[in-house]
Formats: structure tokens, sequence, C-alpha cells
């Protein structure tokens, strides 16, 4: 092992070439100091932090490397000034990786504000512990430029009145999954002709609006109150515009990502729009949950297999695809819920839950699709069940996930009435 301190600074252009170029240089620089244990970590760390710089910053990356006695210091610098936030994301999950692996495989970590912008560090230790020491993983503050600090007035208070705090969470995941995507195919030349004049990831923070919708977390409804950056307005109106290019996109089958459910989309252009609207003078208009809206995909089918099986089930089973659209509905279901089975097919799913539970319902479903959490798959829970005549009655409910026959999620649900009888 050398002794010596080895050190470089590289500058990268805001392309997915310098994500590997950025390992490359790092696995260098960390095989040169004799730390052969840390190359691995190293230089996922640094791809996922430059990944991260390319997509949400798109400017020139600084990257800075040094060797300390015992261990390693890498530094990524971008002029974006808005700090990035771990997402507790699914491992299953497109999105928001980046500082959950940063977090758990560094000896410490941290960013730091500079120039204008901001420099993610992480530091590895040989025979050290990685992970657990690092900032706090709440939300981000909206960056404040030193000669406009104090200066309240140029921020914008924006009120989402009545809002649905998890359906608000749903909404700015599936925003983060969709545009993350897209980027990654712009930057491999993949879109060109959807994206004729080139890509840039609008600078919206949505820190403080998850904060809020966090902050209220276990309320059905809360008046959400935000403090945004000066020009939020005009980058939340960007960001409006290419999550629903995005949606476009997902519908044709561009993208993995799937398209929002539509009481998502609608919740995204009432979020957005409060923004823009409220900035520009308008007073705020208070959220409203839509009707049961028609689905945005075809109907996913269930495999020849498993509507077999599901066929010899004498238990209540309601089956619906990754558009929350009933696809199958046995007898011993429509009994329970007072439909004829065939009148059930093709509705939302949002038929068969209390209207009180439909927003909660409805931002889980998102939330699976997004990032993979399945929070109650392969779990009996007790929920009220809708029946067709208003009243409700009490299951325990259990979700199984099944492959569709066209490679679509299918989830089938097992019903078991509490009542005695």
């Amino acid at each position: 092992m050398t002794s010596a301190v080895e050190e470089f600074s590289a500058v990268l252009p805001a392309e997915a070439a310098s994500v590997r170029r950025a390992r490359r240089l790092v696995a260098t620089a960390v095989s040169a100091t004799g730390y052969d244990e840390l190359v691995d970590v190293a230089t996922l760390l640094v791809s996922e932090v430059v990944t991260n710089s390319v997509l949400h910053a798109g400017t020139e990356i600084q990257l800075r490397f040094r060797a300390t006695p015992g261990g390693v210091r890498v530094e990524v610098f971008d002029r974006s000034p808005l700090l990035p936030r771990i997402r507790h994301y699914d491992a299953e999950a497109t999105t928001g990786r980046g500082l959950a692996l940063v977090s758990a495989l560094a000896a410490t970590w941290g960013v730091d504000r500079e120039n204008g912008g901001k420099t993610l560090w992480f530091e590895l230790a040989i025979g050290a512990d990685q992970g657990g020491a690092g900032p706090d993983d709440g939300p981000a503050s909206p960056y404040v430029a030193p000669e406009r600090a104090g200066a309240a007035g140029d921020f914008l208070e924006i009120h989402l009145l009545g809002a649905s705090p998890l359906l608000v969470q749903a909404t700015i995941q599936h925003g983060d999954a969709v545009l993350r995507e897209l980027a990654l195919l712009a930057l491999g030349g993949e879109l060109d002709d959807a994206l004729p004049q080139g890509w840039q990831l609008p600078q919206f923070d949505v820190s403080p609006v998850l904060a809020a919708a966090e902050a209220a977390a276990g309320q059905a409804r809360a008046d959400l109150e935000l403090r945004l950056a000066p020009g939020a307005d005009v980058w939340a109106s960007e960001r409006l515009r290419l999550i629903d290019h995005s949606d476009v996109l997902a519908r044709e089958g561009r993208l993995l990502s799937a398209p929002a459910l539509p009481e998502v989309a609608v919740c995204r252009h009432w979020l957005y729009s409060q923004i823009t609207e409220q900035a520009a003078g308008f007073p705020a208009q208070p959220w409203e949950l839509p009707e049961p809206l028609e689905p945005t995909r075809a109907a996913a089918g269930l495999r020849a297999e498993d509507l077999e099986r599901l066929g010899r089930t004498t238990t209540a089973i309601v089956a619906a695809d990754d558009a929350n659209r009933i696809i199958y509905v046995n007898e011993a279901a429509g009994e329970l819920l007072g439909w004829a089975p065939d009148a059930l097919v093709g509705q939302r799913l949002t038929v068969l839950i209390p209207p009180e539970l439909r927003e909660a319902h409805l931002a889980g479903f998102s939330r699976l699709q997004v990032t993979g959490e399945p929070r109650m798959l392969g779990t009996t829970v007790l929920v009220p069940a809708l029946r067709r005549d208003g009243s409700s009655v009490e299951v325990a409910l259990t979700i199984e996930r099944l492959a569709g026959s066209d490679g679509r999620s299918v989830f089938a649900a097992v019903l078991v009435s509490t009542t005695i009888t």
C-alpha cells in the first residue's frame, strides 16, 4: 500500500457517458492507493451520485477524489441548488435508490452548498462499519441564494386546501419515477423523436411539498402550507408538462413505468396548477376527488391456469389489473357484494371502496406501481367493502399478485366476511 495521498479533480459534462468515466477514474484512483477492498463500493456509489447529477442537475459536474490514511473521500459537485433527499422505495423501484445506497454503504457522507450549487461527498474506510453516519434524511430545505437571504417576500406562499396527503405523496412519487426514466432514455438518445428540443429536468424542489404532506400523515384531508423558492411556479409548470408527456409515452408502451392512475393525474394537475395560479394572484381552490374515471390502459388478462384455479375457489375472489380495473369476479364475491359478477367486471376497483377510504386506496395502489412496496400483499387485513346497495360489509382481505397473460401485474383479492351469521 502506498503511503502517498492520491487525489484528482475532473470536469464531466452532463451526459450518460460521464457515469462510465467517473467509475473508471475512481476505480483507478482507489486501486492506486492500495485499498482494493474499497474499489467495488466506491465505483457503485460514484456511479449513483454522478447519475443523479446528470439526471437532476443537467449541469457540468466536477468529480473530486482524495485518499486519506485508511480510506478515501469522493466528492461530486454540480450547479443545481436543489438538495437531494433519500426516498424510501422498494428494491424493485425504478427510482429513488441512489442516496439510500450512499447512506447504507458509506462510512459517512453529506451534502454541502457550494458556489450556488452543491457537493455531495462520501467517505469509505478500511475495516469500518459502513453506513449510518450522514445528514438527516428528512426533507431538504429550499435553497436560498446568499443575496436573497432574508427577503421573505420573494418566496411563494402556497396553500393546498383540503388536500389528501397520501394522494399528494403518490403524485410526487409517480412524477419522480417517470421523469427519471424519461431522462435516462433521453440521455441515451432513445427519445430524440419525442424530445426534439433536447432535455432538461425541471429544477422544481418537491421537498417542501413532501414535507407538508408527511407532516399531515394520518389525516384524510388537510390544508397544506408550502413556502417555495422564487421561480418555483415556472418550474412547476414545466414539471407538469413533462410528466404529462411522460404519461403519453407510458401509455404508448415506450416507458417501463406505468401511466398514472387517472385520479393521480387529476391530482397532479390540481397540485401544479395551484402553484402557478396562486403565484399569479388567483385564490386557492380546494381539492376534490373526482368520480371514478376510466382507466388509461387496456384491460390486462389472467393466465389460463390462474383463471382455472380461481374458478375452482369457493371463497369470494375479486381480481383487478394494474390499471385498477376489475377483470374477474366469482359468484361468491358477487353474492357477498350484492353484484352480478358480470356487472362488476370492467369497473374501477374504487366502486368497492367506501368513499372516505378511496384516496388512501388510490395512493397505496399508485405507490405499489411506482415503488414496488408490497405493504398489503400476502397479509390479511380487516377492511370495509362497499356493497351495491351502499351498505358496508367488513371482510378479511388477502391480496396476491399474479402475472397477467400479457406480462402485466394482476392482483387477486380473497374476501372473507367477518360477520357472524
